[in-house]
């Protein structure tokens, strides 16, 4: 029995420590850490953990955990230090078991998630710690410098290069050169005295990093790629001696790889594209090429990183392609070119780099690209060192030792099956590293047959697999597309998921779960009580019209799209079937009522992870469900994040949008320009403007895109591009610039444009025929110079002069409300032409779509607008403050004063939307009143607006509009 002195020299001096307990010993250090963190800050603890905040009593037990946590720790750290080999097993045999008993716990509901979560995860993340160092215990001896890192590389590698490529897996295309090197004699003595060490002959291969062999030269010169060179520097016994195989600590074998001075920076720069650090893929000689790792030289006396620069030849062009990079190396080979030898001290990235030796090409030879095998070790006083060399001492032989030997050891192998490969990597013979000598206890690289290796490789599957299977999955950005365009129109996405959308279950939760906030208080119907369209019947789960999915980050996430404001529904009579019609204006549809249900979800106490996960889960089994249920990512998601991420969100867009009474509104209306304000940082709450605060207005119909192209378009004629309409009205389904999916959008713009027509009014209701024709000479008197002709285009071509289809009137002469023109002022014209900026073709924007806007202009009215469909763009006028066409023929004076919004029951007779009564088949309406601000129902009246004209005549006209 050891005394208790001897017992703590052990301790403080952790003699011969192995790497398992060595990862015990600092797993205990970070268990103490964690523990004292809980125990000084219980309450801050709780915070990061997401935990509700404990009372004072509660902070005490907190800091129980963080007691019992810590002494724990301490254990770990004393059975660690002394090397306890039988505490280092059964920490084997407890941890794993750690995540179980939390799951339990947590199911339980007796310990909060986060904190069973961020144990499991770290209990368990140690135990594979220590697993892997036992492994490397049994495998190398002990106390190899080597590391985990360099282990998990090697063994990576050696997987490649022996079952998958059965050749070695860097710069596998090269070609080999053979060279001369002279001294440039630098004016630092040590640096002079290295330079004189390179001196001789030199063995180069140069070629490009990515395995490439059988690609098309078009996808092979699209992959981001970085050219190498590798050097052996030797003294040869004859001129024309070729050195294959390296004489330890005679020759120096240099690798170098351009487009990075570090081979982070080297990472990045590939993975970005490969434009940055000077790196030209297809240029050999206009590129310098880092060793990436630094150089003691001089007998230790200097620290140096070491670069190749090759001498360009100006009056050689650039090459644009693999054929003519490989094409200019052998001019320059042919020509002798030379690539010199620099070294900068380390320690000063501001020191210069100084040339120290000159290569020059002599000629290139044919090996067997297998036999040259270049080792990163030291080599002519040459001595490489730090973390990536450590690496590269275990991936290089492992690399090598798992690969054919031979040329015929190659051809056989490629004949044999992935099963043979596997089985031979499984199974190593003992390779004996007599290529790179290191200290004895590194001699072995693998053990034969130790069972840590299959299980090493199966654990590196599953994190590889894993790996991929999370960057596939958190970069997964798939909309839901449909064959039909019209259907399309109706849920294609225009791209606003990806940063405003909806999860599809908080989509349908969110009105189970808060039936308070709806407008008939029922469940079981989604949003219907809003006015958005459920074709299937009410289904809750469908999605309605104008929304639209898309798959991002792994989650389907649903938002708006354009039909939710352009697609509305008539019925002929009460009780009758809904018939759908896109294009036209949403007349049912209370945006402003949903976007306040939205706004009070996040005030609401309910509005909480467990509530929303519990409400989910009562409907996730449904069949109905258009996707499949939650997986636990996603729920883990939802509870962790996406609750709180949403609550943020829209605690933010009600501040932003105090300003914006959306309760005036109504089915039917939005305020089109003030939300944009607010989007684009208009100080509205802090300096408004009471004359701009009301600009609502009528969602219009948007048939016949096509020919309006040039016309003032939006109420007041503020715009004469469709496409900046279009793309100026997708802001409110959330697509921005960052995230429009140009395809789709265009794909709707083409419906648009030449295919969406409004149905005739005949389909519905009978016209009398006899008095249509009466009307359409009245309709050439009083309406056609503003309105055009019935059919598109609307105008003559070219252009009669006295037409004003598609221009604007000025307020005066119009005489309607002017709140909504009021609204658009000439600095949100200024800043909307700021928008799409950098999408300009000048600054080398090549696509047709978008483009940066430039039409927006602030007038001086509203704008005449062709009458297509006219029987269903009900209420009229740019507020809706006149119910029917019949009302529109009368003076102000006779004109209703309040009447009712919503209803799709058409009323044939006075052609518009019955308007008379609260309440239709059990839902209310909303009771519009013309005397509030922006409702005024006065103006397009008198003589020449024919609201003088005789009843008959009136009637007449009618019955022609009901021809549009």
């Amino acid at each position: 029995m050891p005394t208790l002195g001897e017992m703590f020299h052990r301790l403080l001096n952790a003699e011969g420590q192995t790497r398992a307990a060595r990862s015990v010993e600092y797993f205990g250090w970070f268990d103490m850490s964690l523990g004292m963190i809980i125990l000084v800050a219980p309450f801050w603890a709780a915070s990061i953990l997401r935990i509700p905040a404990p009372t004072l009593e509660g902070s005490n037990y907190i800091r129980l955990v963080g007691l019992l946590v810590g002494g724990l720790g301490m254990l770990y750290v004393v059975s660690g230090r002394l090397n306890a080999t039988g505490f280092v097993f059964a920490s084997l045999l407890d941890r794993p078991i750690v995540p179980v008993i939390m799951a339990v716990l947590w199911y339980l509901k007796i310990l909060p998630g986060p904190m069973a979560l961020a144990f499991s995860i770290s209990d368990f993340g140690g135990f594979l710690w220590t697993l892997w160092a036992w492994g490397a215990d049994t495998r190398y001896r002990p106390d190899t410098d080597s590391g985990f890192v360099a282990q998990m590389a090697a063994g990576f590698f050696a997987f490649v290069s022996g079952v998958v490529r059965n050749s070695r897996t860097f710069h596998p295309d090269g070609r080999v050169f053979r060279g001369t090197v002279r001294s440039l004699h630098p004016s630092d003595p040590g640096l002079a005295r290295a330079a004189e060490r390179l001196v001789g002959a030199v063995l180069l291969r140069i070629g490009m990093g990515v395995m490439k062999r059988g690609m098309p030269a078009w996808l092979a010169d699209r992959i981001p790629d970085a050219p190498s060179i590798a050097a052996r520097f030797y003294t040869s016994s004859t001129p024309e001696e070729i050195r294959l195989e390296r004489h330890a600590g005679e020759d120096l074998d240099l690798l170098a790889t351009a487009g990075g001075d570090r081979l982070w920076k080297l990472l990045i720069n590939l993975s970005t594209g490969g434009f940055a650090n000077g790196l030209h893929q297809f240029d050999y000689f206009r590129n310098i090429y880092s060793a990436d790792v630094p150089y003691k030289i001089d007998n230790g006396g200097l620290d140096v990183w070491v670069r190749l620069v090759p001498d360009l030849d100006p009056a050689v062009p650039t090459p644009s392609n693999g054929v003519a990079r490989e094409a200019a190396l052998t001019s320059a080979v042919a020509r002798r070119a030379t690539v010199r030898v620099e070294a900068q001290r380390t320690g000063d990235t501001n020191a210069p780099f100084v040339p120290i030796s000159e290569i020059r090409f002599e000629e290139e030879i044919e090996i067997d690209q297998e036999a040259l095998h270049f080792d990163p070790i030291a080599g002519r006083d040459f001595v490489p060192h730090g973390f990536l060399t450590r690496v590269r001492r275990a991936v290089y032989p492992a690399s090598f030792a798992n690969r054919g030997q031979t040329v015929a050891e190659r051809a056989r192998r490629e004949q044999e099956g992935a099963g043979s490969r596997l089985f031979r990597y499984l199974n190593p013979r003992p390779i004996v590293n007599d290529r790179m000598p290191q200290p004895p206890e590194d001699a072995y690289l693998y053990t034969q047959g130790h069972w840590v290796r299959p299980v090493g490789l199966i654990v590196l599957g599953i994190v590889l697999l894993s790996g991929l299977y999370l960057a596939i999955r958190f970069t997964r950005d798939s909309p839901v597309e449909y064959a039909d365009d019209e259907l399309h129109f109706k849920h294609g996405s225009t791209g606003g998921e990806r940063l405003t959308g909806i999860p599809y279950w908080f989509w349908v939760a969110l009105p189970e779960l808060f039936p308070e906030l709806l407008p008939d208080r029922k469940t079981g119907r989604g949003f219907a009580s809003f006015g958005m369209i459920y074709e299937k019947g009410g289904d809750p789960y469908e999605l309605p019209v104008g929304v639209s999915m898309r798959n991002v980050r792994g989650i389907d996430m649903v938002y708006l799209n354009c039909a939710v404001c352009h697609t509305g529904t008539v019925r002929t009579a009460a009780g009758a079937p809904a018939r759908v019609i896109s294009g036209m204006p949403a007349q049912g549809f209370d945006l402003g009522g949903w976007a306040k249900f939205l706004m009070a979800i996040p005030l609401s106490e309910k509005f909480t992870p467990d509530r929303m996960l519990d409400q989910i889960r009562k409907m996730q089994d449904d069949p109905r469900r258009v996707v499949a249920k939650p997986d636990l990512i996603n729920r883990l998601i939802f509870k962790f994040y996406a609750v709180y991420a949403a609550r943020e969100r829209l605690l933010m867009l009600r501040d932003r949008l105090s300003f914006v009474d959306n309760g005036t509104w109504g089915p039917g209306r939005v305020d089109t320009f003030n939300a944009p304000k607010a989007l684009l940082n208009f100080p509205m709450k802090e300096h408004p403007d009471f004359r701009e605060l009301i600009g609502n207005a009528d969602f219009p119909s948007i048939w016949n895109q096509g020919p309006r192209e040039g016309m003032q378009l939006h109420w007041d004629g503020n715009n004469t591009s469709v496409n900046e309409r279009n793309l100026s009205a997708a802001f409110g389904t959330g697509a921005y610039p960052p995230t429009l999916d140009a395809p789709l959008v265009l794909r709707t713009a083409g419906w648009l444009l030449s295919k969406a027509q409004p149905p005739p009014f005949r389909e519905f209701f009978p016209i009398n025929e006899s008095l249509a024709t009466q009307g359409e000479g009245l309709y050439k008197e009083y309406c056609a110079v503003c309105h055009g002709t019935r059919e598109a285009p609307y105008r003559h071509n070219p252009q009669l002069k006295e037409e004003l289809v598609g221009t604007v009137i000025p307020i005066a002469k119009i005489g309607t409300d002017r709140w909504r023109l009021d609204s658009y002022t000439w600095l949100v014209a200024a800043n909307q032409s700021t928008l799409y900026a950098g999408y300009e073709k000048e600054w080398g924007f090549d696509q047709p779509y978008p483009q940066r806007f430039s039409h927006f202009r602030k007038t001086g009215g509203y704008a005449n607008a062709p009458l297509d469909g006219i029987w269903l763009r009900a209420p009229y006028l740019h507020n809706g403050s006149v119910p029917n066409l019949r009302e529109l023929l009368e003076p102000a004076s006779k004109r209703t004063k309040i009447f009712y919004r919503g209803n799709d029951v058409y009323d044939p007779q006075n052609v518009g939307f019955v308007s008379n009564i609260a309440e239709q088949d059990g839902r209310m309406l909303y009771r519009f009143d013309t005397a509030k601000p922006g409702n005024g129902h006065d103006g397009h009246e008198g003589k020449e607006y024919g609201t003088d004209l005789p009843p008959a005549d009136k009637q007449a006209l009618l019955e022609y509009l009901k021809t549009f």
